[in-house]
């Protein structure tokens, strides 16, 4: 326990609690050599030893309890209580920490998923119906892609999916698939008439050619702007609920004036 938890410990009272076990046993060690046994300092040192091992058993739950309730604390405060999804906060710092450090070659995929006229589905079914299908989006999110993606719930009947390494439309296409067909046969045996619609953003390769004082090309990291792939994300939702509700809409990032190397980005792409 000393040695696992030395760090959280002064250095003095790290010394002084070793030193109460060492020092007793290395002395008994030394006068049963020197010496001979001594049947009243033998039992000095036995009923001591107990006590201490007592005491820092004590002590180590206590630190267990501690750690315990900080890890239930970050954790609760970092997760959304319905669907155990991180929350926006959290789900928002890790996606642009993930933006900060892409290279030239990284590609992504940002996604707002929106479960369409939600408040009908409160109206109609009631409340503890429309939570059971934000818990089921949130699985069904959580099943089809990988634990190293980032998903969150962004508010309300909203979520914020970062699809992490690929911006394949293979990929994109195959995953968005499965995911409406198993929103729609669990709306099929609720008897219900539930879909969602997804706009997305997807994170080309942002390599940029430029010239150095050499004279020779070079590619170098283009800047990915967090916020304008929300925003075009955002776009993309909007526009799949304004004209195809139900299924998906694409945007690319960056526009193809900031990287020639990737084609004219296809607004509105339905599928």
């Amino acid at each position: 326990m000393l040695i696992s938890y030395r760090k959280n410990l002064d250095r003095i009272i790290f010394l002084s609690m070793m030193s109460f076990f060492v020092l007793p046993a290395l002395a008994t060690v030394y006068q049963a050599l020197a010496y001979g046994f001594s049947l009243q300092c033998l039992a000095i040192v036995i009923s001591t030893q107990i006590m201490f091992v007592m005491d820092t058993v004590e002590v180590n739950m206590r630190f267990h309890s501690q750690q315990a309730a900080y890890e239930k604390a970050r954790y609760e405060a970092e997760h959304d209580g319905m669907t155990g999804l991180l929350n926006k906060e959290a789900g928002w710092k890790r996606m642009r920490k993930y933006f900060n450090c892409m290279d030239s070659r990284d590609e992504a995929m940002l996604m707002f998923v929106d479960i369409d006229d939600f408040k009908t589905i409160n109206d109609t079914y009631g409340h503890t119906v429309g939570d059971f299908w934000i818990r089921e989006v949130a699985s069904q999110l959580r099943h089809i892609y990988r634990q190293d993606d980032i998903i969150c719930r962004y508010g309300g009947d909203e979520f914020l999916a970062l699809v992490r390494n690929t911006a394949s439309e293979h990929v994109l296409k195959t995953t968005l698939g499965m995911f409406f067909q198993q929103l729609a046969r669990t709306s099929e045996q609720h008897g219900q008439n539930v879909h969602c619609s997804v706009g997305v953003c997807r994170i080309a390769a942002t390599r940029i050619r430029r010239n150095t004082d050499e004279g020779n090309g070079e590619d170098i990291r283009g800047e990915v702007d967090f916020d304008e792939c929300v925003k075009q994300a955002d776009l993309a939702l909007y526009e799949t609920k304004r004209s195809n509700k139900g299924k998906f809409t694409v945007y690319n990032y960056p526009p193809p004036s900031q990287n020639p190397q990737i084609s004219a980005p296809r607004s509105g792409l339905k599928v």
